[in-house]
């Protein structure tokens, strides 16, 4: 949480390390991750959805029962009705949860927005296996490579020049570049290699 440390570094904090720790162990008691958030909204979403269709379903299915017992339609087409809704509601549950999980599969993919990387997919060759979806991973990673824009990229961030040495760079693991380690004295270089092995 390195966020934190420099939050609390530009706040003036004493002992960041030690408050960051706690604050570590703490939060997780009071906050849940972006990512547990974002599935558990999202089934959410799915739960309403699928209600929402099964009361709407069940009105269509008592009107048609009330059509047979005014005698409106015959017991056989009450039944090819009614069935022929529930294989509606089957359908149109299964299709609100596909969206759901493709919905989170982009989010957790760090899409910028949904709705821009969903246009660039084929929904048609993504089918849902339980909880799997079959056909997404091929085409999200195709998308990455084609147009990264749409997706956010996890940057390496150069730590600067060392302060001892401006010839020097480190890289966040503390590493040199090749050309870097050609800029280093012979002690300089020893040392590195006496430290590494270590």
């Amino acid at each position: 949480m390195e966020w934190l440390k420099e939050l609390l570094k530009s706040a003036g904090a004493e002992n960041v390390d030690d408050l960051e720790s706690k604050i570590a162990k703490e939060l997780p008691k009071h906050f849940k991750p972006a990512k547990e958030f974002n599935e558990i909204n999202e089934e959410l979403k799915v739960v309403k959805e699928e209600k929402k269709t099964l009361e709407d379903d069940k009105k269509k299915i008592e009107d048609e029962y009330n059509n047979f017992k005014k005698g409106s339609i015959s017991q056989a087409d009450y039944e090819a009705k009614k069935k022929e809704i529930e294989d509606n509601t089957k359908s149109e549950i299964e299709k609100v949860r596909l969206e759901s999980k493709i919905d989170l599969a982009i989010n957790n993919a760090k899409a910028k927005n949904v709705k821009s990387v969903k246009a660039n997919l084929d929904l048609e060759k993504i089918k849902l296996d339980g909880d799997k979806l079959l056909g997404f991973d091929d085409q999200i990673e195709a998308l990455k490579k084609s147009d990264a824009y749409l997706f956010e990229i996890d940057k390496k961030v150069d730590k600067g020049v060392d302060d001892d040495n401006p010839y020097k760079r480190k890289k966040e693991g503390g590493d040199y570049e090749e050309d870097d380690l050609d800029k280093l004295s012979d002690e300089e270089y020893f040392a590195l290699q006496e430290k590494n092995n270590k």
